[in-house]
């Protein structure tokens, strides 16, 4: 008897298209908090957060001297963004526990795969003068063309979450052909892409190009790897689709897009806002595009609505 359904499913793929919308958003605060747990290694007092979508994400903190930046501690503040999403997009389909049932299955595909298009390939192209990647290149005289090592690093790892939605797809048809194969993975991955593409250049008033290609280049591993590769079926039994791991995932992507709305929107006068949980002092990594707004008054609007 089936478990599940097929991962062609329209509800399958309803599902898998909600577990991206959480996704996304937690792939911007993972490379925040990646930042700010840099810095905090470094020495620095983390004191808000700022994480645009169309912009590469800031913790924003007070560092403990002028040239911080410049100072080998500060490897985790400027590569932070990257490594632990680049960890989570490796671990978390083949070693984090979860349930026996596709909604985890799933949820874990599309981390995995957020982790690596966005965080990896996509924020160090975003922004090409200010990112931290290219920051730390050319603090360290290192050549800017390095940053493309970057969605090189996430067309592999993207992989990962690429065979585990195929041995999925053989779970339910023995003989899954490469046009079929290839389908299922610009469905369940292309899209959610396509998407974020079409918000960040909606947002950012234009087509951000390095990072569209950054981004486009894990998303032609998968394709590849679906015409190519003919994986074995996922064997572990898993629990169909139900109502409160549905209604769990709806709840975690609107907490997730609330937050990243809350400490990322566009401002009337083209900044972002970045909200701000302690003082900012005058060794700051403020940018001149973030708009700081205290968090003592976003709580009351937020209760208000």
């Amino acid at each position: 008897m089936e478990t599940e359904p097929e991962i062609g499913a329209p509800s399958v793929i309803a599902v898998s298209w909600l577990a991206a919308s959480a996704a996304f958003p937690i792939a911007l605060l993972s490379a925040a908090f990646g930042q700010g747990l840099g810095a905090v290694v470094g020495g620095c007092h983390w004191f808000g957060i700022c994480v645009p979508v169309d912009r590469q994400p800031w913790a924003l903190v007070n560092q403990p001297a002028i040239n911080f930046a410049s100072l080998p501690i500060a490897g985790g503040y400027w590569l932070g963004s990257m490594l632990i999403p680049l960890l989570v997009a490796i671990t978390i389909v083949p070693l984090v526990p979860r349930a026996s049932s596709l909604i985890a299955e799933l949820t874990v595909v599309q981390t995995a795969w957020a982790a690596a298009t966005v965080a990896v390939a996509w924020l160090p192209l975003i922004d090409p003068d200010d990112g931290h990647l290219v920051r730390f290149l050319v603090l360290h005289d290192l050549p800017r063309i390095s940053v493309w090592i970057a969605p090189a690093v996430a067309s592999a790892i993207a992989l990962l979450p690429t065979l585990r939605l195929l041995e999925l797809a053989r779970r339910r048809r023995r003989d899954v052909g490469r046009w079929y194969r290839t389908l299922l993975v610009a469905i369940h991955l292309g899209v959610p892409v396509a998407c974020w593409f079409g918000v960040a250049s909606y947002i950012r008033g234009a087509v951000p190009v390095a990072a569209t290609i950054a981004i486009a280049t894990p998303v032609g591993a998968a394709l590849s790897l679906a015409w190519l590769r003919f994986p074995h079926p996922y064997v572990r039994p898993l629990s169909g689709l139900t109502r409160v791991g549905v209604a769990s995932l709806a709840a975690l992507s609107v907490v997730s897009a609330g937050v990243v709305w809350t400490a990322g929107h566009p401002t009337a006068d083209g900044k972002r806002d970045g909200v701000l949980w302690g003082q900012a002092f005058s060794l700051n990594n403020l940018r001149p595009w973030i708009d700081p707004v205290v968090l003592s008054e976003v709580l009351p609007e937020l209760d208000q609505k």
